[in-house]
């Protein structure tokens, strides 16, 4: 039996892109010559990673290979909700991929969950926290036809309070970066402390829950991860293959794993051609009767985690900071100019924080008397999101014998929710400005909230949330939080 095992995880996301009072997606200039971003990362990745094309010696192409069903992949639950409207046959590809995965490996598939969008999770509340993982596990569930066994964290952001919560929803598994172990369990069980990415990669490990239960971690190649990222590596998929190999071997006398995790968007979107090489990767390690192409569920089946490791709390993949980069001026940024700074953040959140408490208040206040548990119903709200029937949602959820313009106020107060989830989308603290896209994105989010609850409850929290908004200073001279929301959200408002 070989004792070499390859996996390559994409982690394939955009932010929920649709404006919030129309249901569409804004025509992006930035995009040309697509529309928006969407069709045009679809179009560049992820169309092309279900049929990449891979060159023979002669220089024609020679094979098609589904990428999809020879990684681990996740996708976000909103990204799949738009593909199924927008690209039916790329969708139903990838769903099918996972499919096809399980004939690849044992019967077990690659497609992983993620928490519903992409909010950081140390940084929610624990209402919030609770529901995005329900929530990305349902539409999982209800895209894949089973019950995930991983889940891929939001810029891999955690802690032991959402492992917990993952554990609970019975997830068996996610993947983090190698500096997010702090320390790792000993040959005589003491625990020995990590320097930053010192933990092997080629093992999994387990973190002890404080429920007693496990959560397995998959520490991924950081060196590797990185070439293939940012470093060229994919320029030559004969290379990558290489790479992989030498990453894996034995370890500690047990079969190990080599494997890099990326932006799914890496293949073909950020690197053109980079699903081709992706597959010629493939084709190569098919070929080589020394390794064994795995996904992580198949490999975490075949080798348990024996050894325990404890986490950095509240790190992530993308900020050297922890979760800096979503609530304050760390440094941590993409783009914009050389003295530009990001003190905007943390204003921003705390304007939101104060919009999601005011709404949640109004929610449990309202909502006691329409659902024996609110909660709990906002829990399930999802099969709503997904396309259930509102009306048979509130018969089966809210309290007997409501009348008409009662179920309508449930239903209003479950979308307020909603609402105050999505305006808490990673992307809108990950660049460089207040005024960037996706920061417009959150702001449109919070603006539907407050037209939800004017209609519902009859309070306006508008005033309070623009007078919060002039401390988020944009790096463009005088603009602020509230002058975004004026030229951006409010002309949707009326």
């Amino acid at each position: 039996m070989s004792l070499k095992f390859v996996c390559i995880h994409g982690h394939f996301y955009q932010p929920p892109r649709e404006n919030p009072f129309t249901g569409l997606v804004d025509d992006q200039p930035s995009a040309a010559p697509f529309a928006n971003w969407n069709e045009r990362i679809t179009a560049e990745s992820y169309a092309p990673n279900l049929a990449a094309r891979v060159r023979g010696e002669n220089g024609v192409d020679d094979k098609v290979v589904n990428n999809y069903s020879w990684i681990s992949f996740d996708f976000g639950p909103t990204l799949l909700s738009w593909l199924e409207l927008n690209s039916h046959d790329i969708y139903n590809g990838i769903i099918a991929s996972d499919r096809e995965s399980m004939t690849h490996f044992d019967g077990h598939g690659s497609a992983m969950a993620q928490s519903y969008n992409h909010t950081i999770l140390p940084l929610s509340s624990t209402y919030d926290r609770r529901t995005q993982i329900k929530w990305g596990t349902s539409d999982f569930r209800h895209r894949y036809g089973r019950h995930p066994k991983g889940m891929w964290l939001p810029e891999t952001a955690v802690d032991l309070s959402t492992l917990e919560l993952m554990a609970e929803e019975g997830i068996e598994f996610t993947v983090l970066a190698p500096y997010q172990a702090a320390a790792v369990e000993g040959e005589e069980g003491s625990m020995i402390e990590l320097g930053n990415g010192e933990v092997d990669p080629r093992l999994p490990y387990y973190v002890k829950l404080g429920s007693g239960r496990r959560m397995a971690v998959f520490f991924y190649n950081g060196p590797l991860s990185q070439e293939i990222a940012f470093n060229g590596l994919l320029k030559d998929g004969h290379l990558l293959a290489k790479r992989l190999v030498d990453s894996a071997g034995e370890a500690g006398n047990k079969p190990g794993l080599g494997h890099a995790a990326t932006d799914g968007e890496t293949y073909g979107h950020h690197h053109r051609f980079g699903e081709m090489a992706l597959a010629s990767a493939i084709e190569v390690l098919r070929r080589d009767d020394d390794v064994e192409l795995i996904n992580y569920e198949a490999f975490l089946a075949k080798y348990p985690p024996r050894r325990s490791v404890e986490i950095v709390e509240g790190s992530s993949w993308s900020c050297a900071h922890g979760v800096e980069r979503w609530r304050s001026d760390c440094g941590c940024s993409t783009g914009g100019e050389p003295t530009w700074n990001q003190k905007w953040r943390g204003p921003l959140r705390e304007a939101l924080d104060w919009l999601r408490d005011q709404a949640a208040a109004s929610f449990v206040a309202a909502a006691g008397r329409l659902f024996s548990d609110p909660w709990a119903a906002r829990d399930s709200y999802i099969a709503v999101v997904l396309g259930e029937d509102p009306k048979a949602f509130v018969v089966e959820h809210g309290e007997p014998g409501l009348s008409p313009a009662e179920q309508d106020e449930a239903l209003a107060l479950l979308e307020i929710q909603h609402r105050s989830m999505l305006m808490y989308t990673s992307c809108g603290w990950f660049f460089n400005d207040v005024t960037g896209l996706e920061t417009v994105f959150v702001l449109r989010h919070a603006g539907r909230l407050i037209a939800l609850m004017r209609t519902a409850t009859q309070q306006d929290l508008e005033p309070g949330f623009l007078q919060r908004l002039d401390s988020v200073l944009s790096n463009h001279p005088g603009v602020t939080g509230r002058d975004v929301y004026m030229e951006k959200v409010a002309p949707f408002m009326n």
